[in-house]
């Protein structure tokens, strides 16, 4: 019975992003949505739709070429993709007062892994309310920055700001502005680091710093005890990189942006600097940021910070040679360390076949160009090396759009649903050693 509702869930779960990329897309393609002088074919409406929905932010035309209308439905789409379309219709039956059935409540328990059905409730209302609330603080953070840019009337401003919140936040990368975040001012830059990182978190953090405040928990869970370990790390080393790399081959960044392009790398999207004038060792760092992502339950992709934590300890523990994995003086079951290191190799061979594939399909970007299309795709991330989104063939942005959502899924889902569901095996087998390494 169990197993009957997680393939429902991953049927809703998958189900619900296609209905509203498909809803997306023929909300676009409406006469006038799109003002801008380049031809908006179909699957340039299809390719954006899935961008916002699967909170990417790879675009083939700029934002502000589409009309208020059109600015508004890639915000409808990009809050359904950031927040869960799932949590968002089980948030209205909490708040109709009809509470969650047992049948939702095994769902959502079942779809993050994580929780008891006690909990479900609970782990809705708080991640709407979170998201929410912390978008709204984030206006009110953004607003100053937008102001002392100047260019805007005082509506288009305050749209900006609501814009670019919700956009950070959901860590979709979209700005309602020329050349992303560019020359913007730096109380922008500050407002919209601050929600990529809460974004990024994820609910399950949120949820158990909560409890602990509440007294209700001694101590953090060892998932929160690595996510903000390895979020820490990642942006302070992230920004340190950046910044030596550029001071190494003569073009240094300033702090604020080396620190911006490190936290918006890892899925976010938006960018202060121009890519393209990075050093070959920055976008390699950047390449892998953006595979890494953000933490699970959050509104950022890539394989994910606790998964990459899980693996890099079972390594340390076997170069040790310790026979179980270790963190936080917690033993990891050998179920999640597997687990992790599929995700990873799932990720990487999709890049590879990506970055194989893709070349073949458009022959404008160089290989770099495409490799790094490719891993933006896939991990929702949203960065780009100059106009290489835009200069794709027909069949290069359909494989860019199935990444996108395959990405936003998430490969190993995906590949349940694909494989009808997860079979444990009940037969003990002969154990028999196989030569590795």
């Amino acid at each position: 019975m169990q197993q009957r509702f997680v393939k429902y869930g991953q049927t809703l779960f998958i189900g619900s992003f296609a209905v509203a990329v498909a809803f997306g897309t023929l909300a676009l393609m409406v006469p006038g949505i799109y003002q801008g002088e380049e031809e908006f074919r179909w699957y340039d409406c299809l390719f954006t739709a899935t961008s916002s929905v699967c909170v990417t932010g790879l675009t083939v035309v700029p934002v502000e070429k589409f009309s208020f209308a059109g600015q508004f439905i890639l915000l409808v789409l990009l809050q359904i993709g950031g927040i869960g379309i799932m949590t968002l219709s089980s948030a209205l039956l909490l708040l109709l007062g009809g509470g969650l059935s047992f049948s939702d409540s095994l769902l959502v328990s079942n779809l993050n892994d994580k929780f008891s059905l006690r909990g479900a409730s609970a782990l809705i209302r708080i991640s709407i309310l979170y998201s929410f609330i912390s978008e709204g603080i984030g206006v009110l953070l953004i607003l100053p920055g937008v102001i002392l840019s100047g260019g805007y009337p005082w509506w288009r401003m305050l749209w900006n700001a609501f814009f670019l919140s919700v956009s950070s936040f959901c860590n979709a990368g979209l700005a309602p502005l020329p050349n992303s975040l560019e020359g913007q001012h730096a109380l922008t830059k500050i407002g919209c680091c601050f929600l990529i990182v809460l974004g990024g978190l994820g609910i399950y953090v949120i949820y158990d710093i909560m409890e602990f405040l509440r007294k209700r928990r001694r101590s953090l869970q060892v998932h929160t005890k690595v996510v903000l370990f390895s979020t820490t790390v990642l942006l302070a080393g992230g920004a340190v990189l950046l910044w030596s790399f550029g001071s190494l081959y003569g073009q240094s960044l300033d702090p604020l942006d080396a620190l911006f392009t490190s936290a918006t790398c890892r899925t976010a999207g938006f960018t202060c600097i121009e890519v393209a004038s990075l050093p070959a060792a920055s976008l390699a760092l950047i390449v892998i940021l953006m595979m890494i992502g953000g933490a699970p339950g959050s509104t950022a992709g890539g394989i994910k910070t606790s998964t990459i934590a899980v693996a890099a300890a079972a390594i340390w523990n076997t170069l040790k040679g310790n026979q179980e994995t270790l963190l936080f003086r917690r033993r990891i079951p050998n179920v999640i360390v597997l687990r992790a290191f599929t995700i990873i190799v799932l990720f990487s061979l999709l890049a590879c076949l990506g970055a194989v594939v893709l070349p073949l399909l458009s022959s404008k970007p160089t290989i770099s160009e495409n490799v790094f299309e490719v891993v933006s795709a896939l991990c929702t991330v949203g960065m780009s090396i100059g106009k290489t989104t835009a200069n794709q063939s027909m069949w290069g942005k359909l494989l860019l759009t199935a990444f996108m959502f395959i990405g936003r899924i998430g490969p190993l889902t995906f590949l349940l649903f694909l494989l009808d569901r997860e079979r444990p095996s009940q037969l003990q087998h002969p154990e028999e050693r196989v030569i590795v390494g």
